[in-house]
């Protein structure tokens, strides 16, 4: 850990003091109101935070970089909208962090350079963003199903729906240019007992 730090990229993680023994919870107040003096986060709340905090950070770099060098129009405004709302969502989730006086993760914007021209192909590009949409709705999930807090409830539905509105745009663009693959489905049982199959 003393070599970690003493890099220049270094970038601290949240830590909470040891415990002295097991504590239980007494009362239903640890699900506090989104008024008055909220509770301090739990681990398994910084976890989430700080990990959707970095994932979403970096997501917001790579659209920044990625709407660089896009050829298509649609492709690049998606990105710049993307930067928007992946930059807003990340810093949600730094401002409940820093509320309790917890580091917040690194950003990569400083690591972009200032090329026009892209090494991938805009069809590789969405690709990996709509990985990335589907990736969030997932830890969101994960961040949500550990969060007792009604503050941080909102914060995730908030967060939610920017990813589901990110995600019907990168379908939407891929549909249109012909790039999104069909999977494989169940057998349509109606269809065939209808005849349409034939």
């Amino acid at each position: 850990m003393d070599f970690a730090k003493a890099q220049p990229n270094f970038s601290s993680v949240p830590s909470i003091p040891a415990p002295f023994g097991v504590e239980f919870i007494d009362s239903t107040g640890i699900i506090s109101n989104l008024f008055g003096d909220k509770r301090p986060l739990s681990t398994s709340e910084i976890s989430n935070l700080f990990f959707n905090s970095k994932k979403t950070g970096f997501v917001r770099s790579l659209s920044l970089a990625f709407s660089q060098v896009a050829k298509l129009e649609d492709v690049r405004d998606f990105m710049v909208k993307n930067v928007t709302l992946a930059g807003k969502d990340a810093e949600s989730f730094d401002t409940i962090l820093q509320e309790d006086h917890l580091p917040i993760p690194k950003r990569w914007d400083a690591e972009i350079t200032d090329s026009t021209i892209s090494p991938f192909s805009d069809k590789l590009m969405m690709s990996h963003a709509s990985f990335l949409v589907n990736a969030a709705l997932s830890y969101y999930g994960a961040g949500l199903g550990s969060s007792l807090r009604s503050d941080m409830i909102l914060n995730y539905y908030k967060v939610f729906t920017h990813a589901m509105e990110a995600g019907v745009i990168c379908y939407n663009i891929m549909v249109k240019h012909g790039w999104l693959e069909k999977q494989p489905e169940a057998v349509d049982r109606k269809s065939l007992s209808q005849g349409s199959g034939k």
